[in-house]
């Protein structure tokens, strides 16, 4: 092997741990869309850690946390 053939090697090996390191630190984009709700009667975007609309006042129910679907029979 010539010293291009291992400095090519060596390089390309760096690059790949970059990426590699990059990709594993990205965090997801859409998460600060979750702490938002949509008000059921008028409609505007309201946080979450709000328990009532801002623009009509009407109470904000939470959907139940837990499975949703089937249940047991």
């Amino acid at each position: 092997m010539n010293a291009i053939g291992i400095c090519a090697g060596a390089l390309l090996l760096v690059f790949a741990v970059v990426v590699a390191y990059r990709m594993r630190r990205m965090k997801p984009e859409m998460a600060g869309y979750a702490s938002q709700r949509m008000c059921p009667a008028c409609g505007l975007i309201t946080p979450r850690a709000l328990a009532a609309c801002l623009e009509c006042g009407k109470v904000l129910v939470s959907a139940p946390v837990g499975r949703q679907g089937r249940g047991r029979d």
